[in-house]
């Protein structure tokens, strides 16, 4: 693989951890299994936690490489 292709396979699989650490805390934290008001409110966080991660990230690539 090309070092470009490796490095943005990096930086995605690097920005992967917060994101779980903040999934996990958001289940402890909301506790979503336990009523149908805090799964939907769980479910609307996690809508707009991946639209926000997906467009940060796809800016950070763009940014880092700009003629990726």
């Amino acid at each position: 693989m090309k070092l470009k292709a490796i490095l943005i396979l990096a930086l995605i699989l690097v920005s992967l951890l917060p994101m779980y650490a903040l999934y996990n805390y958001l289940q402890k934290k909301m506790k979503p299994r336990e009523s149908a008001g805090g799964f939907l409110s769980w479910l609307l966080v996690n809508f707009i936690l991946i639209f926000a991660y997906t467009f940060l990230l796809v800016f950070a690539i763009k940014w880092v490489f700009p003629g990726a």
